[in-house]
C-alpha cells in the first residue's frame, strides 16, 4: 500500500511540474493531451490527480477563453521545490525538451481570439483579436446573420490567422 501511495505522490508532482514548467495557464483540454501523447499516464488518472490537486490548493482553476484552464498556486510551487528530487531527472529534461512547443501553442492560443454570441436582434457579432505583448495589435467586430456563419469565420481565424490578419492588412494598404 505504501508503494502505491509513492507512486500516486510521485505522478501529482510530474503533472505539478508539467504545469510549474509551462508557467502559463493551461487549458484541461492542452494539458490532457499533452499527458496522453507522451504516454506519461491514462486519461482517468490524469484528471483523478487534477482533481486531488485542486483540492489540495497545489493548482487552481480558471477560465481561458470560456475552458477549464489550471496554474500553479504557491503552495504549488513549494511542493516541487520540497520533493524536487523525488521527480526523476530523465522526466525533467524530457518535459523542458517537450514543452517548448506546447509553451508555443498555449501562448498563441492566447494571444488569438476568437468568439462570436447572439445580439438582441437574433444577429451575431464575432469578435477576432490578435495580441503580441498585452497589445492589442488587430481587433475586428463584425456582424452576420447566423450562427453557422460566425462558427466558420472563428474556426478560419484558428486556423489561419496570420494569412488572415496579412490580407487585410495588405487589402487596407493598397493606393
Amino acid at each position: 500500500m505504501l508503494e502505491s501511495g509513492n507512486k500516486l505522490a510521485q505522478i501529482k508532482l510530474k503533472v505539478l511540474f508539467v504545469i510549474n514548467t509551462l508557467n502559463l495557464p493551461i487549458t484541461n483540454m492542452d494539458l490532457t493531451r499533452f499527458i496522453l501523447e507522451n504516454n506519461y499516464m491514462d486519461y482517468f488518472t490524469l484528471q483523478e490527480v487534477v482533481l486531488e490537486l485542486q483540492k489540495d490548493g497545489f493548482v487552481d482553476s480558471g477560465q481561458t477563453e470560456g475552458k477549464e484552464s489550471y496554474t500553479i498556486t504557491g503552495s504549488g510551487q513549494e511542493a516541487i521545490e520540497m520533493f524536487s528530487d523525488r521527480i526523476p531527472k530523465g522526466f525533467k529534461l524530457e518535459i523542458a525538451e517537450r514543452l517548448k512547443d506546447l509553451q508555443k501553442e498555449v501562448k498563441r492560443n492566447k494571444d488569438l481570439f476568437a468568439h462570436y454570441y447572439q445580439r438582441k436582434d437574433k444577429d451575431f457579432t464575432v469578435i477576432l483579436q490578435a495580441i503580441e505583448e498585452s497589445v492589442t495589435i488587430f481587433n475586428l467586430s463584425l456582424n452576420v446573420p447566423t450562427e453557422k456563419l460566425a462558427k466558420d469565420i472563428v474556426a478560419k481565424w484558428k486556423k489561419n490567422p496570420d494569412k488572415i490578419y496579412s490580407e487585410i492588412i495588405n487589402i487596407l494598404m493598397r493606393p
